[in-house]
């Protein structure tokens, strides 16, 4: 049964929320609240072990520095993404190496993948982008022959569905953002998952500034009292950051993760709505879901195969009419101008980068033609709303919309 509305805020939230105040805050003793969510996330999401850290950014760089990934290496990822996922492997000392996409499904392109992959490269990040998963067995037997890590980067993606597998069950490593625009939130915040002990550790460890009595195991980034007041402690046996989640937040997070098949299925049934309204339309065209995907639609995506309209006189239509805007797709991530600018100065400063020096490409010179051709014409739908009538009032508009330009 469809779901009509959903309070904006989860009951549970509140009362995880009050249980940490009337706690106190303090810095070596825990509500449990940040074992529970990583225990209870990890097995909903088909892994072994959960890390929560401060964003889905630091997540994937943990990933990475567990991995033992950095100066010198690859990391593969698609053309249509957000900066972070290619900023983390910038962030691991690594080089972001950009594959392009499938042109139905707009997710990274296995063969293109292939294509990219030198004796350098050392992991790929498939990203489920508006919500759909990329073509996983293509990509892991390719990391399987090459000896690649695999880190899904799932920030967009809350119970999608590949083949009957759980996205986020795949990879080495998958990452889950809990930023505010994702299906579940507390403001920012995300979660690394993984299967093995030992990288589990590591990455908790990278993400702990590198503490010694770190473990993989649930809940497990304080330090007793007993132990950090001992003179004989040596605390950092490792190279770690300060990703760490606060309490707070984890209350929140942990509230919203208990509805988070309602956060979903809201979602969907507005995406629904929208597809009914655009299903007679011949020039959008949404995003392929393949027969063996669910998509958990992040946002409801489609592409403009018109060149007499103007994207943004369409989008100052819909919302002359009470739409709620819509959103374009990012820019190429290799022509996001932080990457150009980045092999100029790479290739002019020698002694400052020399990590990166005669190793880094020159982004001007990468190319991948699919997603430059598709991006400009891309709409994507807001699918965040807390009452079907809403999602239902914006259907009505997007349709009153098309029937102006039809």
């Amino acid at each position: 049964m469809a779901l009509s509305s959903i309070p904006r805020v989860s009951p549970k939230s509140i009362e995880y929320v009050n249980k940490v105040l009337d706690m106190g805050i303090h810095n070596a003793k825990s509500s449990g609240l940040d074992a529970e969510l990583e225990k209870k996330f990890a097995e909903r999401f088909g892994q072994q072990y959960g890390i929560l850290m401060s964003n889905g950014t630091v997540t994937m760089q943990a990933a990475l520095l567990a991995s033992d990934i950095g100066v010198g290496d690859e990391v593969i990822v698609p053309a249509f993404t957000v900066f972070m996922t290619a900023g983390a492997a910038l962030f691991a000392n690594a080089i972001p190496i950009v594959a392009d996409v499938d042109p139905d499904t707009w997710t990274l392109d296995p063969k293109d993948v292939e294509r990219k992959i030198t004796s350098r490269t050392r992991a790929i990040i498939p990203v489920s982008i508006c919500g759909l998963s990329p073509d996983m067995d293509p990509i892991l037997k390719l990391a399987k022959e090459h000896d690649i890590v695999v880190i899904e980067d799932n920030a967009q993606c809350f119970l999608g569905y590949y083949k009957e597998r759980v996205v986020g069950s795949m990879g080495n490593f998958s990452s889950f953002s809990f930023q505010g625009s994702k299906h579940m939130t507390c403001g920012e915040g995300g979660i690394l998952l993984c299967e093995n002990e030992e990288t589990a550790t590591k990455a908790r460890k990278a993400s702990s500034l590198g503490f010694s009595s770190i473990t993989a195991e649930p809940g497990n980034s304080t330090i007793p009292k007993e132990l950090r007041c001992h003179p004989s402690f040596q605390r950092h046996t490792s190279y770690g950051h300060n990703f760490l989640l606060s309490e707070l937040a984890i209350a929140l997070a942990l509230g919203e993760f208990e509805r988070i098949d309602e956060l979903v299925s809201i979602r969907q049934e507005a995406a629904r709505e929208f597809e009914s309204v655009i299903a007679g339309c011949d020039w959008l065209i949404p995003q392929k879901t393949p027969e063996n995907h669910v998509h958990s639609y992040w946002t409801y995506a489609m592409r403009m195969s018109r060149d007499d309209i103007e994207w943004s006189e369409m989008r100052r239509f819909f919302v002359s009419l009470g739409g709620d805007g819509y959103y374009a797709a990012y820019q190429p991530v290799h022509r996001e101008p932080i990457f150009p600018m980045l092999s100029d100065l790479v290739k002019s400063n020698p002694d400052r980068f020399p990590h990166w020096y005669e190793k880094m490409p020159d982004y001007k010179e990468t190319s991948c033609p699919v997603w430059e051709s598709i991006q400009p014409n891309i709409i994507m739908l807001k699918t965040k709303y807390f009452s079907l009538d809403s999602a239902r009032h914006q259907a009505e508009i997007l349709a009153k919309t098309i029937q102006h330009f039809s």
